[in-house]
């Protein structure tokens, strides 16, 4: 077994960080690892841009990243996967999007869509909750398994929710579209 989480430290969170980026190259994406700060600390994030999305084939950012969860002495860590579908969105669009967005929130089983600062960042989003004791093997798999699961996700319903924040959708049709 190989190290844990908390014993890896930041070496171990660039470790992985870096399998994500080989995994993202496969596909042709461009994938970085940028240096950002957190409450005062560091913080690595794997910023890709992610070509052929969905459906539409547009164009995304996804950032990748492990937070330290605030307070936690054992050294646990936050596992984001983040989407960003769209930087600006319509305001007058706000509030249909929000609605609808909760809606698809309910039957999603994992991560959530969502607007980060209305009118500016249409995004999905996925967590998990590392402790700090998580071996290296189980956190590298587990991670990509978020990683994937947060592609995928967000890949599946783009479309819509594109079409929805654009305009080129009406709530109704979007929920409808849904419930089937």
């Amino acid at each position: 077994m190989g190290r844990t989480l908390k014993e890896g430290g930041r070496d171990l969170e660039v470790k992985v960080l870096n399998d994500l980026k080989e995994r993202i190259a496969v596909h042709g994406d461009r994938a970085e690892i940028v240096q950002a700060e957190w409450n005062g600390r560091p913080l690595d994030i794997l910023a890709a841009e992610l070509t052929h999305f969905g459906e539409r084939m547009d164009r995304c950012l996804g950032e990748y990243s492990f937070e330290p969860v605030p307070g936690d002495p054992d050294g646990a860590k936050y596992f984001r996967a983040v989407i960003t579908l769209r930087d600006e969105i319509a305001l007058e669009r706000v509030p249909g999007l929000a609605f609808a967005l909760s809606f698809l929130n309910f039957y999603l089983e994992t991560g959530c869509f969502a607007l980060n600062k209305p009118s500016d960042l249409l995004i999905f989003k996925n967590t998990r909750t590392f402790p700090g004791d998580t071996p290296e093997e189980i956190l590298v798999k587990d991670a990509v398994l978020l990683m994937e699961e947060a592609y995928e996700t967000a890949a599946r319903y783009a479309a819509p929710v594109l079409s929805l924040a654009e305009g080129s959708m009406e709530t109704a049709e979007f929920l409808e579209l849904i419930r089937t």
